[in-house]
């Protein structure tokens, strides 16, 4: 798996940006002054974006969308192209990433979109002259160029090339279902998952040491001895089904159901059981949907950029490998079965 190349933001970036600012302002960058000028207009700025909730939101799913990419395990280099200088005598809007797969070695851009309506009511759009000036730029570059939009209602990424929209009255549009018959996510490793229900989690008490449940409050304090998880009633014991077990648990689509605590004679607390399912009726085939493992990262990605539903970071300072799951190709489980679908675009 790619890693982040390290860099030096403080030295370089808050370096580039003071420059930039000075030229702007007219401002010597050698004036001790230019430094409190500079200082009072980025504190203004911030001041500003903090309140600019479009930007918050728009900023971590493009950073959120690198991390989903580089975790899904096809590319062999991301870089986000639409840094630095550029000079054109066109009209241009410059993609966010390139993208390197590891395979072929073969490269496209990405431009990333957040999309928070409700998407079974509204469709997705780009203004004509906006769309354009995108795939301009991919021309200029002799690049292809994809569109990544993330549905944040449905926690769910489409991948799209420029033929899946259609102009209309000034407007390039696309609906869910069309997305979500073209979405080109395969080519980064998306898979969409389904495991027989339910994923049990059990917290296991240490009986050398105390562990009282209080029934009337719910309060407990215990020393955490093991950690169990069964999949449809049965034990998984490698260590590589307990990762993906408690994956799933905590990420795909399916709810937590029940939180019940297991007690024996005077309160003492053995442990404390969690159980994940799918909402509704299973279903009859065995195999219930977890969902697309890019959703599952996005949902991790998330979880580590808010505290209580609050964003409090664009960014994270984890590597992408931290929230990527390995499935082996040849993966095979009569404990934790796994359905794999591999959805192919349809460009009929």
């Amino acid at each position: 798996m790619v890693t982040k190349i390290t860099r030096n933001p403080e030295k370089f970036d808050s370096f580039e940006l003071y420059t930039k600012l000075c030229a702007q302002n007219a401002l010597d960058i050698n004036d001790t002054s230019s430094v409190e000028q500079v200082l009072e207009r980025m504190k203004a700025a911030l001041t500003e974006n903090h309140k600019n909730l479009n930007l918050v939101f728009g900023k971590r799913v493009e950073s959120m969308f690198a991390v989903v990419a580089v975790s899904l395990g096809k590319c062999c280099l991301i870089k986000q192209e639409d840094g630095g200088e550029a000079y054109c005598n066109e009209n241009i809007t410059i993609p966010d990433y390139r993208i390197v797969l590891d395979n072929d070695k073969s490269s496209f851009l990405v431009e990333v979109k957040n999309y928070h309506r409700e998407p079974f009511h509204h469709k997705f759009s780009f203004t004509r002259k906006y769309f354009e000036s995108v795939l301009k730029y991919a021309s200029l570059v002799n690049c292809p160029v994809k569109f990544a939009i993330y549905y944040s209602k449905m926690n769910m990424w489409v991948l799209l090339s420029p033929d899946s929209f259609e102009l209309n009255k000034g407007r390039y549009i696309i609906d869910l279902p069309e997305a979500l018959k073209k979405n080109e996510m395969l080519v980064l490793g998306d898979e969409w998952l389904s495991t027989t229900p339910p994923i049990d989690i059990y917290v296991v008490a240490d009986p050398s040491k105390p562990a009282h449940y209080n029934e009337k409050n719910g309060e407990t304090n215990f020393t955490i001895k093991n950690v169990l998880c069964y999949c449809a009633g049965n034990l998984v014991t490698s260590k590589e089904e307990k990762k993906l077990a408690n994956f799933f648990a905590m990420h795909s689509f399916w709810s937590e159901t029940e939180v019940l605590p297991v007690v024996v004679e005077e309160d003492r607390l053995i442990g404390i059981k969690y159980r994940f399912e799918p909402e509704g009726e299973y279903s009859t085939n065995g195999f219930d949907p977890l969902g697309y493992v890019s959703s599952m990262i996005s949902s991790m990605y998330k979880a580590a950029t808010e505290d209580n539903g609050k964003v409090i970071g664009v960014e994270t300072s984890r590597e992408a490998k931290s929230f990527s799951i390995f499935i082996p190709e040849d993966y095979k489980s009569s404990v934790l079965p796994l359905w794999r679908f591999r959805v192919e675009a349809n460009k009929g």
